[in-house]
Order: C-alpha cells, then structure tokens, then sequence
C-alpha cells in the first residue's frame, strides 16, 4: 500500500476507482499524489490527476474513463471511431514542466530524477476497454499492466536508467511544496490525528489515531466510512446504518464492564467516522497465556463474564468473538470492540466459551475449564455458577501460582487446611484417611480419588448441592477439589463416629430397624432435590448406638464394587435402572448382607441376597415391609411419585415418628 496524500477531491468515479487501485496495488515506498498542482515559473499552477513518486521516476499520470476502443497514435487519438485529445501530450507536457523546475531547485552533484508522461485508461472500473497503440512504447496502460508499468524498469522511456534516491524523492516534495501540512490535514479528523491503517476493504477504513487536543495525547481506534469509495449510493448508506446502529449500542452499553468507550460521530460530509477509545491490552490471538499466574487467568476469566452479563441484562449479545476482537491486558482487563447482537443468549455463550477456553485450561481448576467445555458444546449457558466458582477460588486464595505435588502419606497437608494421619482403607482407585483441621484441631475424613477426572462436571454438581443441605443422616462435605499438579480428587467431609454397618459386633434390638428408617428418610430428601448417593453399600453407612450417617457419595465406585454391586446386583437389571431404584436397592442389600450370616446366603450373586432375606421372619418384619424389600431386590418395585418411601414400604407414621424423625 503506497503513501497517499490527497490534495483535492477526486472530480469522478473513475479517479475514485484509480486512485483507490493505485494506493493498494503500490509498493510501501512509493508515493501517490492525487489533485495535486504542480507549480510554474509564471506563477501558474497546473492540476494533475495523479503524481507517482516510483522506483525509477517521477510519473505523471492522467487518469481516463474512456469506455470501448481506444486507439492512441502519436499524435491523433479515437474512440470508437470518434477524435479525441491526445492525454499523453498534455501529461508529457506536464512532466517537462515539472523537470524543469526540479532542475532549478537541484544543488550540486545531484541529479534531477526522470519524468514522464502516462496515461491510465480506467474503463468501467476495469472492464469494457480496449487500447489499441501505434508504437508499442507509448505509456498509455489499461488497469492490467499500469502497476506493472509505475514499478518495473521497462516501463520508464529514460535513454539511461537510474533508481530514485531519498535526496530526490525529497526534491519533489519540495517542488510541489506544502506536501507534509496536506498530510497532517488529510490525517487529521477534528482532534483526532491517523497514525496507522489497520484495516481497508471498499470504503471501509479503520485506523489507530491519537486525540491531541492540546497538552496531552491519548490513544483511539476511528472507523471510518469514505462514501465515494462505495460502487453505489445504496451499498454507501447500508454501511452507514450499521455503523450508527454500532454507535447507538455502545451508547446503550455505556457504563457496562468489557465495554469500550466511545465518542460522537464525526460526519464530514465525505466520510463519517466512529472514535473507539483504544482498548487496553493486546489481542486475544497474541496474548500470552503461558505467562500469567493461574490468579491472573481466574481475574481475566471473571472479568468476562461479568461483562458479559451485564451485556446480556441490557438486551445485547455481542456475536463478535474473533480473537482480534477481544482485548486481554496482564492487568486483567478485558474488552470487547465488536459488538454486533446478532446471535441470541445461548449462541453468545457458547462462542464466549469457546473463546476463553484455552485460558480456562491453563488454570487447571477443574470445576473452571469443565464448565467452559460443556458451554463451548452447548450443555450450560449458567453463567452464575461459574461465575461464583471463578470468585471463590481467588477469594479463599487456594491457587498457588506453582503449586506443589503432594505425595499422599501421613503428615500430608491437603487443601492448606487438613492434615492427614491414618490410613483407613485403600483400594486399586481410592483412599480413605482420617485427618485433622489444623486451625480447627477436630477430627474429619480426606477420601482420594484417582482417574475420575471424565466424571468431574457430575461429581462437581452433585458435591456442590450436597455441601448446601442439612440432614442428620447425610455426612457434612466441608472441600472438595483436585490436588495440585495431579488428576486427583479429594473431599473433606466432617468426621461420622461409629464403625461401618458389616463391622458391628454388638447390635441391640431395635437399632438395624431405626438405621434402616433413618437412613431412608435421608434417600427421601435427596431425591426429592434430584441428588443420588449412586453407591450405597455397607462400607458406605456408619453407624453408632442410636445413629446412622450416609457417606461416601457417588465417586466410591470401586468400593461399592468391591462390597456390594459386582457381588450381588443382577448386572443387566442394574444397567437398566433408574438412580433412585438403585439406591434403594443398595439401601436394602446393605441391611440384609451386613445382618444375615453368611452361611444363610448360598451363593453370593444376586439370588444369595434374596435367600437371605428369606431367613427372616416374614411377620416379624411385617408383610408390607418383607414384600417390598424382596420387589426391590428383584427389581420390581415401582416408585409412586405420591407417597414416601416409608408408606410405600409398609411403615406408619407411629413407626417412623417414634425413632426421633
């Protein structure tokens, strides 16, 4: 693209389109000079359409629309057969004039750089011309061969050929004179000054500029709409209305975060220009993810979405999410420079997710980038939850900027906050340990997890709604999160006194029948909030005198394994099932295994644990609750969305009343 400076305003639509040509097919180090006057020793000036500064010459350039047949002699020109002036005389004349007055002007040593004559022949923006020369070195060119000719040495008709230096190129400027204050007018919009062109595509410009009112200087973007270098009037006007439609959003939007500020309309008459403040930071494509602290992503993830609402409660999407168009500084900022609403809420979301997500992975928080995968895919557009997420870790301040790996082994501390000090039980994929709050000294368990980082977003959700409810015998979920530098899970839950259900030795009368009944109201309330324990078994439930508690929820699969489902449940039945039949079904294969002897059971698959139940006394138990439990181990019980599980399974309010519930 060739430095433009325009002197006048193009006088029709064929040096709008050359001009144009010229400015974008021309190398960097050329200069283009268009309406511009060359001087004269008489004191007259003669206008040009177009003066190229090139490699090799000086070229004046007189631009033609001519349409059809042109056939250009030496010294007679037609078209289609009709005369017409000879353009390369008079811009040859032009071009003498011009050397002489350089020759004028040169010190001494230094040369007078060539100038000529040439003639560009536009035709209908390219088209619908034919130019037919008697001598093949006439500079008459056609929009095929004209840059070929303003660049290359052969199109220069010097006897001797030399490269244009600095010294000379700065002769013409002086020559023409007042070049560098038309610069400063044409790049200056009111007090804004164009520094550089960052974007042109057909009448489209934007520039990076700086408001200089006087004393101080502050950076800008300025879009801008030059109505002549549209191919028509209606193509002109629909670029105007969405840039005003741009400017009545951002003055809707004003106030919100991630929102650039931006000032009035500038409408010149030529063009029409929307100031941008220049939005801190640099562009998401470039910006360096690798070197901000996990504290730094969580802020800049924050600060997203946080404007991101805003933007959606006043009505807008945004639908711009190119990587240029988003603005990320180390301080944190964010900003979005292309707001268009042209996609809804859910659309807006998941394009936002998909454009963050890279940053959210780089935090290693698994609750952060498994929210953004699943809103990239259209799964969730709950920006609350993340939202709460994103401040919690940087308000507890658990996220070391290089957190160490913790080795899993008495003395660990998890979470900054629990010590670990016996090793309860240890399976191929889990551990259970009891551990100490250090700041609180009172008792409490850390299960680790191992491989379960496909199950996080269920895991996350239903520990997340556990940790918010109260229940007497529901275990109390005080963390839960991934251990630094590993794909470990842990949860911290409060410590249940007691032993688990197959581990009780002395068991009065009365107290299986109150666990059990305990235990069930507790399957009642998390049902009806839509949370499933999902691995119910003995290990699972521990008991002490008149008290029984629910741990261990969900992510003990391969204890549940190894105690209850691979031993007993029907493999295909239990496949099938819904979560609420399965955690009734483990509810009452718990009981049934952990209180009959094993000599009772037969075999230990799914019939074992129905012969057990047979030992008991069918009108000891009641014949309600006796039905019921053989239906559930078979898989046949039907849940009834109007009644509770203790009135399905046989029990009166008396019954259940009487054991403190």
């Amino acid at each position: 693209m060739a430095r433009h400076i325009s002197f006048g305003t193009p006088v029709n639509d064929a040096e709008c389109w050359a001009f144009s040509l010229l400015a974008d097919e021309l190398p960097e180090d050329y200069l283009l000079l268009t309406n511009v006057e060359i001087p004269t020793n008489s004191g007259q000036a003669m206008e040009v359409d177009a003066l190229v500064v090139g490699e090799w010459g000086v070229y004046v350039v007189d631009v033609k629309g001519y349409i059809g047949r042109l056939n250009a002699g030496l010294h007679a020109w037609s078209l289609d057969g009709r005369d017409i002036d000879n353009s390369l005389s008079k811009a040859n004349y032009v071009a003498r004039v011009l050397a002489g007055r350089l020759k004028h002007k040169i010190p001494v040593g230094v040369y007078a750089p060539w100038c000529q004559g040439m003639v560009f022949v536009t035709g209908r923006k390219g088209e619908e011309i034919l130019v037919e020369k008697d001598h093949g070195s006439l500079s008459i060119y056609t929009p095929a061969k004209i840059i070929a000719a303003l660049t290359k040495e052969w199109g220069l008709t010097a006897p001797h050929k030399h490269p244009v230096t600095a010294a000379q190129k700065e002769m013409v400027l002086d020559t023409i004179g007042q070049v560098a204050i038309v610069e400063q007018r044409n790049n200056k919009i009111q007090d804004f000054i164009k520094l550089k062109c960052l974007f042109l595509q057909q009448g489209l410009e934007v520039w990076q500029a700086e408001y200089n009112p006087g004393g101080w200087t502050a950076p800008w973007l300025l879009k801008a709409l030059v109505f002549s270098q549209f191919e028509n009037q209606l193509e002109a006007e629909a670029h105007e209305q969405k840039l005003r439609d741009e400017f009545k959003r951002m003055q809707s939007l004003s106030g919100c975060s991630c929102v650039p500020f931006c000032a009035p309309l500038i409408n010149d008459g030529e063009q029409i220009v929307l100031p941008i403040r220049m939005p801190r930071g640099i562009p998401l494509n470039v910006f360096e993810v690798e070197q901000q602290s996990t504290y730094q992503l969580l802020e800049i993830l924050r600060r997203s979405i946080t404007g991101l609402q805003q933007i959606h409660r006043r009505g807008f999407t945004i639908g711009g999410w190119e990587s240029h168009c988003v603005f990320v500084s180390d301080d944190a900022d964010v900003e979005f420079i292309d707001i268009r609403d042209n996609v809804n809420t859910s659309e807006d979301i998941a394009q936002y997710a998909n454009a963050f997500l890279k940053l959210a992975e780089r935090t290693h928080q698994p609750r952060i980038y498994h929210w953004y995968r699943d809103a990239a895919q259209g799964k969730t557009i709950d920006l609350d939850a993340v939202r709460c997420d994103l401040s919690a870790l940087i308000d507890l301040g658990v996220c070391d900027s290089l957190p160490d790996k913790i080795v899993i082994e008495p003395g660990a501390v998890i979470d900054h906050h629990y010590k670990l000090t016996t090793l309860l039980e240890a399976s191929e994929r889990s551990q259970l340990w009891q551990a100490r709050h250090i700041q609180g000294n009172y008792p409490c368990v850390i299960s680790v997890y191992q491989q379960v980082d496909a199950h996080w977003p269920s895991l996350s959700n239903m520990y997340r709604s556990v940790a918010k409810i109260y229940h007497p015998h529901i275990e109390r979920v005080l963390a839960f999160g991934q251990l630094p530098q590993s794909s470990e899970l842990f949860i911290a839950r409060s410590w249940a006194q007691g032993q688990t259900l197959d581990e009780i030795k002395n068991i009065e009368i009365g107290q299986p029948f109150n666990w059990f009944v305990q235990i069930l109201s507790a399957l009642q309330y998390l049902h009806s909030l839509d949370i499933y324990h999902g691995a119910i078994c003995p290990k699972n439930i521990i008991c002490a005198h008149g008290n029984a508690t629910l741990v261990n929820f969900g992510v003990g699969l391969d204890v549940v394994a190894t105690h209850y489902a691979a031993k007993y449940a029907d493999p295909v039945l239990w496949e099938v099932e819904g979560q609420a039949e399965k955690d009734l079904y483990g509810l009452v294969a718990s009981f049934v295994d952990a209180l009959v002897p094993d000599s009772y059971k037969g075999d230990c698959g799914a019939d074992g644990i129905i012969n057990a139940l047979m030992q008991y006394d069918k009108a000891w138990l009641g014949e309600a609750f006796f039905d019921a439990c053989l239906q559930i181990l078979r898989f046949e019980f039907r849940i009834s969305p109007n009644q509770t599980y203790a009135e399905q399974l046989g029990f009166s309010a008396s019954e259940v009343n009487n054991i403190g519930l």
